[in-house]
């Protein structure tokens, strides 16, 4: 068969893939045993940090992420390391001003990031001007991030456009994320055309969820169309909210003449490391979901639902999930077709909540949806309804009209004065995303934390032994060699030693 061309691979496995299925769950202890292995299975590159990772990691876990990018570079040397940023948000739902911006993308490159995958919730452009241009200047990789949505705005001459500008303000790539699984093989086969157009020789990454099961397929009518990286996670972490298995992807490519670069063999022992992860700290696997109509009209990520769900069962509501989904669509719309992504989608999402428990749309409206109606976060794609924009707005209520982060004053100076002295920019830039509640208990955790003891803290032959000797009734282990490798036969003893 002839070769028609290379397609790389990026791998979703350490960032979005436990973000989907395991709560944004997986800790250095997980991850760092198998870093160097898939160093060399040859992605693209591999997605380690930001969005919800980043906050989930320093509330929840007691890690530091500065510290998982500098032990994940030593270990991962080969593979460029990526970072997602939420615009002038970086990794939570604040709005930051240009100085800490600036100087967060500084020491990403410091770290050992190699590129960022930048996006804005509105794709409002002016929202990523900083990020864009300190990343060109410190010298990371700019991949440029559209959300996907559905909704008579979200065209493919809208994204043609949006990627023009991307490019035109030094993004180096276009990665098109869709979140909810919203695209379709017949959507993926005219926007890539057109983004193709628009960007010339750019390259176009695709990154779909397998929300609606579609995401597989898609991927390669993608590649089909002309697009030129696929986003996937190791199969454990593929499927469902997730995103498509990177072997059964590679499988699919190969079969019809195209190379991805990627080490089959060893993608397969990758993957046996997370089917022991999986089985050793309790977590799900991902599995193939069917098409659910539902998620093109309320279009939520999988991830939120799940978490949704269990706030809704937490105060005896969770049997009313069908109708704050169908209200989600609704809020969706009135806030002018905003892609659900966050920290949006969690304003939605709130809303759609109180809207059905007061039985009345738009009674009580949050202060962070009236902040986006009078444009403190940006442009929508469309204009907010009348129905919202009458219940948020107040007398006195003053329009944003400019870019969100020239709104905030430089922080960095008042926040070492206040609060310093710190040893690091890291540390300077912990207070200013987290109060000392928060950072004297992952301060704490770092100063025992010694993560160099996961570095090979991974191996199979003993892993199997270890668990086939605490059952007592096995008289021998035996090896069946490959190749010309012998069998081996291991004697077990009384007390369930070899």
């Amino acid at each position: 068969m002839t070769t028609k061309r290379h397609v790389p691979i990026v791998d979703e496995t350490l960032r979005d893939g436990h973000q989907c299925l395991w709560s944004t769950r997986m800790t250095n202890e997980m991850m760092l045993p198998i870093a160097e292995r898939m160093d060399r299975v040859g992605f693209d590159s591999i997605d380690l940090i930001g969005g919800a990772v980043w906050d989930v990691s320093v509330r929840f876990l007691k890690e530091d992420p500065w510290e998982r990018m500098r032990h994940v570079r030593r270990l991962i040397t080969r593979t460029p390391i990526n970072a997602i940023v939420r615009g002038q948000s970086l990794w939570t739902f604040e709005v930051f001003p240009n100085d800490v911006v600036e100087l967060a993308i500084e020491r990403l490159k410091a770290n050992g990031i190699a590129q960022v995958a930048v996006y804005d919730q509105f794709n409002d452009l002016r929202n990523v001007e900083v990020v864009v241009a300190k990343a060109n200047q410190v010298g990371l990789m700019v991949m440029g991030t559209l959300v996907f949505s559905w909704s008579p705005v979200h065209t493919d001459e809208y994204y043609a456009a949006k990627a023009a500008q991307f490019i035109a303000i030094g993004a180096d790539e276009i990665n098109l994320k869709d979140p909810s699984g919203m695209l379709s093989v017949e959507r993926i086969r005219t926007i890539v055309p057109a983004l193709r157009t628009a960007i010339g020789a750019a390259p176009i990454n695709i990154h779909s969820h397998c929300m609606t099961g579609r995401a597989p397929d898609v991927l390669l009518a993608g590649v089909e169309a002309g697009a030129d990286k696929l986003h996937t996670c190791v199969s454990p972490l593929a499927h469902g909210a997730s995103h498509p298995p990177a072997e059964w992807i590679h499988d699919r490519l190969v079969e019809r003449g195209y190379t991805t670069g990627l080490d089959r063999e060893l993608l397969e022992e990758v993957a046996g490391y997370f089917r022991y992860a999986c089985w050793r700290w309790d977590k799900p696997r991902g599995e193939p979901v069917a098409f659910d109509a539902r998620v093109l009209e309320h279009q939520m990520p999988g991830g939120m639902i799940t978490n949704l769900v269990n706030q809704l069962r937490g105060i005896g509501i969770e049997h009313r999930l069908d109708e704050i989904l169908a209200e989600t669509a609704q809020v969706r719309k009135d806030m002018g077709y905003v892609p659900v992504v966050s920290p949006t989608a969690q304003f939605m999402v709130t809303q759609a909540v109180l809207n059905v428990m007061q039985g009345e749309r738009y009674k009580t409206v949050p202060d962070e949806l009236r902040k986006y109606c009078l444009g403190y976060y940006g442009q929508p794609p469309a204009p907010i309804a009348p129905e919202l924009m009458n219940r948020a707005v107040r007398d006195g209520d003053t329009f944003v009209t400019g870019r969100a982060g020239d709104l905030v004053a430089p922080a960095l100076e008042r926040v070492r004065r206040t609060r310093g002295p710190f040893k690091t920019d890291e540390d300077l830039l912990n207070a200013v995303f987290y109060g000392d509640e928060i950072l004297t208990p992952l301060f704490a955790a770092r100063a025992r934390a010694d993560y160099t003891r996961f570095y090979n803290g991974y191996n199979p032959l003993r892993e199997l032994i270890e668990q086939i000797t605490r059952h007592r009734h096995i008289g021998y282990i035996g090896l069946r060699g490959r190749g010309e490798s012998p069998d081996l036969r291991i004697e077990m003893t009384g007390e369930g030693r070899c």
